[in-house]
């Protein structure tokens, strides 16, 4: 008897991911390199729900875009969590980013 599978595709967080959901792009400065030039890294931010006006609300973060070896993932993907809690609500792929989402404001991200 043979077992059958299904195998749901699942899509990685991209940049283009954090465009269409309007989230917020943030570039920072992490020193400068032998040449005097600035090392920058670029990171997404979306408040909970989306359209809050509140400064101190929950937050959505994801992992910086120098990131990508040290969390063995491609370049150009993300990896997304709640702000401020450490690992908490860690999304690899939009369908998890979704619920998650879903979950937290009962409300679509898009």
């Amino acid at each position: 008897m043979s077992e059958k599978f299904i195998e749901f595709p699942f899509i990685p967080i991209t940049k283009e991911t954090f465009e269409r959901q309007e989230w917020e792009k943030h570039i920072e400065t992490d020193g400068y390199d032998g040449e005097g030039n600035p090392i920058t890294y670029t990171y997404y931010t979306l408040p909970l729900p989306k359209d809050n006006p509140e400064d101190e609300c929950g937050t959505l973060i994801s992992s910086a875009d120098d990131d990508w070896e040290e969390l063995k993932i491609k370049k150009g993907e993300f990896f997304v969590e709640i702000a401020d809690f450490f690992g908490l609500g860690l999304c690899t792929n939009e369908e998890e980013l979704e619920i998650l989402y879903r979950i937290l404001t009962k409300e679509e991200i898009e």
